[in-house]
Formats: C-alpha cells, sequence, structure tokens
C-alpha cells in the first residue's frame, strides 16, 4: 500500500517574477489602496458617497452662474446630463473599487498559498476575508483541504492497522519455523519472516509519523544526545567516532533528533563503512554529519531516495531495507525545522548533512 504525501510535503509551485509595472510606485499605491477596499466593505460605501457629494458640488458651483441665462427647456437638459454623468462616475469608481478589492485580496491569497506561515499544523485554514467572491474562493480552499486531510487520515488508519495486524501471523510463523527440521530451509524462512517483520513495523512507524502531532521543540543539550546515542552503537559493538563539540543548547525536538541521527547512522551501516560523525557550529546553525566510504547514490537519485519506499539501485542489492528510513528522517527533520540533504564525498562514500538553528 502506498503512502500519500501530506499535505505539508507538497510544494506551491513558484510565483511568476512581478514585472515593472506590478512593481511601480502607481500600482503600488492602487494595490494598497485594494487591500483597503478588500478589508473594509464601509469604506468603499464612504468612498463612492463622497465622490456623489464632490461631483454635485462640482456641478453646482460651475453651473449656478449659467441657469440664469438659459432656457427652462435648456436648464432641465442641463440637469439630465449632469445626473447622467454623474452616474456613470459613481458606477465607474464602484467597478474600480471592486477590481482593486478582488485584485489585492487575491494577491494577498496567493503569497498565503505560496509562502505559508511557519507552522507544524497540516490542517490549518486559510483566514476568510476580502470580497465575497474572493471569501467564496477561500471557503472553497479552506474545504477542500479539510476534505483532503480526512482523506488522509483515514489512508493512514488502514495502512496503520494493516501493519499492526500482520505482525500476529508473522509470529505464529516464526513459531512454526523453529519445527522445521532442515536447517537451511529454516534459515531461509527465518530471513524472510524478519525482512516482513521489518518492512510492517517501518509501515506502522510511517503512519504513525504522518498522523502525529506537532513537534514541540525546546532547548537541548545536543551533546549528551549525541553521546548517549553513540555509547549504545559501541555496546552494540559498532563504534563511531564522533568529531566536534556543539557546547551550547539546540533548539529542537529530542525524540525526532534521534530518530533523524538513528536512521542516518543505520542507513550508513547497512550500507557503507567506516562510518563517521562530526558536527559544527556557525552562524547560529548547527550542523550534524554523518558520513561512510560505501558506494554513494547517483547524483539523480540524491533527492529521489527520500521518496517512501523507494530504495536506491546502486544499494538495494547490497542490503535489505524497506526504504522508509530516509524518507521518515526528511519528514521528520522538516518538523523541527532542520534541512537535511544527501551529497556524494570526492574520496568516496555518502554523506547526511543536518543542519538546524540553534
Amino acid at each position: 500500500m502506498t503512502m500519500q504525501p501530506t499535505l505539508s510535503h507538497r510544494v506551491a509551485a513558484p510565483a511568476a517574477p512581478l514585472t515593472a509595472a506590478e512593481t511601480g510606485p502607481a500600482k503600488g499605491v492602487l494595490r494598497r489602496c485594494g487591500d483597503i477596499f478588500a478589508r473594509y466593505d464601509r469604506v468603499r460605501i464612504g468612498v463612492s458617497a463622497l465622490l456623489v457629494m464632490l461631483l454635485g458640488v462640482a456641478a453646482w458651483v460651475g453651473l449656478h452662474g449659467v441657469m440664469g441665462r438659459v432656457t427652462a427647456a435648456a436648464e432641465i437638459a442641463i440637469f439630465v446630463l449632469l445626473a447622467c454623468v454623474m452616474g456613470f462616475a459613481v458606477v465607474a469608481a464602484l467597478c474600480a473599487a471592486h477590481l482593486l478589492a478582488v485584485q489585492a485580496a487575491l494577491g494577498t491569497l496567493a503569497s498565503r498559498i505560496e509562502n505559508p506561515p511557519p507552522s507544524d499544523d497540516v490542517g490549518q485554514f486559510l483566514p476568510v476575508e476580502g470580497p465575497a467572491v474572493v471569501r467564496r474562493l477561500v471557503q472553497t480552499i479552506n474545504l477542500a483541504k479539510q476534505q483532503c486531510v480526512e482523506r488522509e487520515s483515514e489512508l493512514l488508519a488502514v495502512q496503520a492497522s494493516y501493519a499492526h495486524d500482520l505482525r500476529t501471523p508473522m509470529t505464529r510463523l516464526m513459531l512454526r519455523s523453529e519445527l522445521i527440521d532442515d536447517a537451511v530451509l529454516r534459515g531461509a524462512i527465518e530471513r524472510d519472516l524478519d525482512e516482513m517483520r521489518e518492512l510492517a513495523e517501518a509501515s506502522l512507524a510511517c503512519a504513525r509519523m504522518q498522523g502525529s502531532a506537532p513537534q514541540s521543540l525546546r532547548h537541548v543539550d545536543a551533546d549528551h544526545l549525541l553521546d548517549a546515542l553513540l555509547v549504545n552503537y559501541r555496546d552494540a559493538g559498532r563504534p563511531i567516532p564522533l568529531e566536534g563539540r556543539i557546547g551550547c543548547p539546540v533548539l529542537t525536538c529530542p525524540h525526532a533528533l534521534r530518530r533523524i541521527l538513528v536512521n542516518l547512522i543505520d542507513n550508513a551501516l547497512r550500507y557503507g563503512c567506516n562510518v563517521q560523525m562530526s558536527v559544527r557550529v556557525e552562524a547560529q546553525r548547527l550542523t550534524v554529519c554523518v558520513v561512510d566510504s560505501g558506494p554513494g547514490i547517483s547524483p539523480a537519485q540524491l533527492e529521489t531516495v527520500f521518496q517512501p519506499w523507494y530504495r536506491a539501485p546502486e544499494t538495494a542489492a547490497r542490503a535489505q531495507g524497506s526504504g522508509l528510513g530516509l524518507a521518515i528522517a526528511r519528514r521528520l527533520s522538516q518538523a523541527i525545522r532542520a534541512d537535511l540533504r544527501l551529497a556524494n564525498r570526492s574520496e568516496g562514500g555518502l554523506e547526511a548533512r543536518l543542519t538546524l538553528p540553534l
């Protein structure tokens, strides 16, 4: 069962660059006026009433001295013409105000969609504001987003249920395989069951991660976290050298950070050798690198390997795996406002670089 990407993973298409006409002073004034009109309906009514009053005063001042020297029929014709001109002017002013309001509201809406505020809430909705037609559009977008979130939650719940229910029959198969006298056949079955268990556990972890609550960030002693993590690997017979010290607290989620590092280290140990770690602090950012001396990854695959269930051809034949370790690491890094990248080393092997704000 394939996993659908969450709303927080989807990247909006980049906005087209603004032309000089769209960024000029006059255009900026019009956009600001339109934004005011879009937020305050009473302003449009007041501006229209003010225009009518100004036109009436101007007409009265201009024609006051002329009315005494014209016939009654000419006076009626002038007033009718003046009323038509004033009516057209009011209609034009209202249309211009409405167009400016719609343009400003659509521009604000596009900016919010393309550059959402920093938030880990994938169900966050857009504020309903602006002219009536734009408010209806925003309500439709929010409704579609809510339906997508609900549908995705159902799919993740089904995926988690399947993965969880597979544990029981696999446990029975493992117990029954111990009754097989043929050692070679028993070993082959146990290896297959181990791979099935790993896939089931990875599916369950992925579903839980996708549907989990936002990660809460707090200041963490990252040096202590790294030391404790590497002690566990050393006790398991896989010592990993660490170069550098952080020396200051890091704003992050300790559980998510530990899960990311475990996935990166396990990935390096599985497909490479001579695994090492290094940390450095520069420009208010922390960079943690996990390097190995394995075969590396084709440059065209450096981003593709972050997709769920995908395994690069260069590494798929070297060891078993679910293809979810890097996908979960990338998702968790985004949840804690970090950046995770892969790069091939010039001397051979792969470097996983995690960058976090301090």
